[in-house]
């Protein structure tokens, strides 16, 4: 039948487009319209299947998820514990599947209790971002996984992760604690991930994406390296890792930017013998650059950064509400639209029933793969001036 349909179109040579082309421009020059990303990276105005004769077909980005679906996560501010643990209550009945915790100072055991009343850790995953200085994510780890035994439910379903960055948190990256802390997660938590590559402290304009994601992969070997060292396997610590990235409003720079994390880290495993183990979990966040003190153009861009995340691939995507750039406590109807803005990317867009909807996209795939080429050799010399810890900037 397709043949059928296509057959009343005859082939057009991309030498046929171009002559149309030059016709059309009446004189412009055709490299007038070739954008580029950065001095390395230049996109054509169109792709054309005669561009890709002889070279081998991009492959569908699966990473072993049977579709395209995704966490609806909601940031929760806590400064009292009772009020945030309202206002999860009240996200989990709108459709969060994943709220993250705005901790800033350490909670004990009594006031942990009181923020996850009433929560079902088996049916949501819970996040936790330490935003404070004297931060001991091994005591909160601890200290969840009493109150998950409290709740008496099968510790395989309960899924979650630590937000804090090892490398950057600490005058001496905590390798030893990280250590321990997936060392018990894996006998006890073997969902949770505590630990997290953040990539978001390098995130710049769309010109210096590949640096961004140089630096993510840095950040891995880093850890990578260190774990291993201690005697934890690349599986095993892949198995409890996270990655938390930023986007921007650049529509079609932030799929390719993820799309190209997820081949990156592929790599990144394939370099240590593990090129079949399963990607970790995709964090995204809306950077905070991008709101405006006009709620009803971030309102708006929300739904396009929001889709660009998704075609990306992200695994739990915290949409920020339209009133967090001019308020510290934003409104129930500014969080509601937030979450409902992804309810509207499932339920009517239907986007998590296609795996990887930009595959097969000339102009997608061939921004990715730029993307990923560049990176990487960014990468490599970063490991030649000596990994992750001795660099400064590129």
């Amino acid at each position: 039948m397709s043949e059928s349909l296509y057959s009343e179109f005859p082939p057009v040579s991309k030498a046929e487009w171009l002559q149309q082309l030059e016709k059309d421009l009446k004189g412009k020059s055709f490299e007038d319209l070739r954008w580029s990303l950065s001095e390395d990276i230049r996109i054509d105005p169109f792709y054309h299947p005669d561009d890709f004769v002889g070279q081998p077909a991009f492959p569908t980005q699966v990473a072993a998820r049977p579709a395209n679906g995704w966490e609806i996560g909601e940031y929760i501010v806590v400064t009292d514990t009772a009020k945030a643990n309202r206002e999860t209550l009240e996200g989990l009945l709108g459709g969060v599947q994943a709220p993250l915790f705005q901790l800033h100072h350490q909670p004990d055991d009594a006031e942990l209790y009181r923020l996850l009343e009433g929560i079902r850790p088996d049916f949501v995953a819970l996040h936790f971002e330490l935003d404070y200085p004297g931060k001991d994510p091994e005591q909160l780890l601890y200290s969840f996984a009493h109150w998950v035994k409290a709740q008496s439910v099968d510790t395989d379903h309960v899924a979650g992760s630590l937000d804090f960055d090892p490398l950057l948190d600490w005058s001496e990256p905590p390798f030893d604690m990280l250590t321990r802390m997936l060392a018990f997660c894996k006998t006890e938590l073997p969902r949770f991930r505590p630990l997290q590559i953040d990539v978001r402290p390098f995130h710049d304009r769309p010109q210096h994406v590949a640096d961004e994601l140089a630096f993510a992969l840095a950040k891995g070997a880093e850890c990578l390296s260190a774990l291993t060292d201690r005697g934890l396997t690349v599986s095993e610590i892949n198995r409890h890792l996270h990655i938390s990235i930023a986007i921007n409003t650049s529509f079609f720079v932030a799929i390719a930017k993820l799309r190209a994390l997820k081949t990156l880290w592929a790599n990144l495993l394939g370099a240590y013998g593990h090129a079949d183990a399963p990607l970790p979990p995709v964090y995204v966040h809306f950077a905070p650059e991008t709101q405006t003190a006009d709620v009803y153009t971030n309102m708006i861009r929300a739904a396009t950064q929001a889709m660009s995340a998704v075609i990306g691939g992200a695994h739990t995507l915290f949409v920020l509400p339209s009133d967090a750039a001019t308020t510290e406590e934003s409104s129930l109807f500014s969080r509601r639209i937030a979450r409902n803005v992804q309810h509207l990317l499932k339920m009517e867009s239907y986007l998590d029933r296609v795996v990887d909807p930009a595959a097969g996209s000339f102009y997608m795939e061939k921004l990715t793969d730029a993307l990923v080429k560049h990176a990487w050799q960014k990468f490599k010399e970063m490991e030649q001036k000596g990994g992750f810890m001795q660099i400064g900037e590129l």
